[in-house]
């Protein structure tokens, strides 16, 4: 089977490695200005030059019998026309529901499943009323596109907050070239205990299969580690984010791998964000499940049987390797595997905050684990 990738990152990458021992062969699709050292090597790498067509691409990419993304901001017009060509999962439908907080949020709630309090403003309207409207202060503001890891988003705890937030984006729609955002999501700041994710897959056929949450730990917005299972989590919490996941793949007929984030909060559970992709909270699955997402991935977008999803073990952990400065070197840091470590690196340079891998860690326990994330911090930042 032939597969085209939208995207040339380290999901890429994985995506390609889970496939190649299946018989699959890739080709990736790159934006004009996009890296691409993480696939190297693994298939064709197309890149878009402005003139191609979505029959050119198609031509171009190997004629590949099945479509697939590694991330939601992708130009969704193509991948409607090369649905005329192929198979493209996700459907370009629900990646363009998810690629909009509005929509997405709508989405969620039009199922039921409960999120933070949240209202939607425009450049021409008044972020003060959509406050007031969820309640007040404190809030979090969130550009509706282009939002990852902590980009476009602001917390708001007090007035002069709130005023700065205008300032800069009063002093952006001044700008006669500004072409970026023009709509926010305005969110109830929860005083939540934890976050947890929970990712699964589905199948054209309508199996799915659904991996242990996990317990996720951030810092300015990027995923730093990741706990399996999510230390004490009540059953109750178990039965409602495999219900989230399981409702949103079955109502919107989804293909392939979903994560769902989500706020603990006492007994209750509130969805934060989709990704329509395989994700970070999930590259444990590499080490610690009978079968990877990113295999999964795979198996689900060529109409393969989903692989079981059970969880190895007692305690699995995944933390992020992040770039600590600018820097040429590539080279990956395997002094910092042993036994129970596995690493995964992406062949990418450096930069500050750059997810350049990551280490996958079998445990006893959780202490055991997180003696083992503090070890990694002082070897590699």
């Amino acid at each position: 089977m032939k597969v085209g990738i939208a995207g040339c990152g380290q999901l890429s990458r994985m995506l390609a490695l889970a496939g190649w021992p299946m018989g699959m062969q890739f080709s990736f699709l790159a934006d004009p200005n996009e890296p691409v050292r993480c696939v190297e090597g693994l298939g064709e790498i197309v890149r878009q030059d402005g003139t191609m067509t979505a029959r050119d691409i198609y031509g171009a990419l190997g004629n590949p019998d099945v479509i697939t993304i590694e991330r939601e901001s992708v130009c969704v017009p193509l991948l409607i026309q090369l649905k005329s060509f192929c198979q493209v999962y996700p459907d370009p439908d629900i990646v363009w529901t998810i690629q909009n907080r509005h929509r997405e949020k709508t989405l969620v709630s039009s199922l039921g499943i409960p999120l933070s309090p949240w209202a939607v403003f425009r450049e021409q309207e008044s972020v003060n009323k959509a406050i007031a409207s969820i309640g007040g202060l404190p809030v979090v503001i969130k550009s509706t596109e282009d939002g990852y890891d902590g980009h476009n988003q602001w917390v708001i705890d007090s007035d002069e907050q709130l005023q700065a937030f205008e300032k800069e984006r009063d002093a952006q729609l001044a700008d006669a070239t500004y072409k970026g955002i023009h709509e926010w999501i305005v969110e109830k700041k929860i005083a939540f205990e934890r976050e947890i994710s929970v990712i699964g897959a589905r199948s054209p056929d309508g199996n799915i299969v659904i991996y242990t949450p996990g317990q996720n730990t951030h810092s300015n917005g990027i995923l730093i580690h990741s706990v399996i299972p999510a230390p004490g989590l009540p059953d109750s919490l178990h039965a409602k984010a495999r219900d989230y996941v399981s409702r949103l793949l079955q109502d919107t007929e989804y293909v392939g791998v979903l994560a769902v984030e989500c706020f603990v909060t006492g007994d209750e559970l509130l969805v934060n964000e989709l990704a329509p992709r395989v994700h970070n909270s999930g590259h444990w699955t590499m080490d610690g499940a009978a079968t990877s997402q990113f295999e999964n991935h795979m198996r689900a977008i060529a109409g393969l049987p989903l692989g079981d999803s059970a969880h190895c073990g007692d305690v699995m952990g995944m933390y992020n390797l992040l770039g600590q400065k600018q820097s040429d070197d590539s080279q990956a840091p395997d002094h910092l595997m042993t036994q129970r470590t596995f690493l995964h690196w992406y062949n990418k340079t450096s930069r500050p905050g750059r997810k350049l891998g990551h280490l996958n860690i079998l445990a006893e326990r959780e202490e055991e684990l997180l003696g083992a994330f503090a070890q990694i911090k002082r070897q590699f930042g």
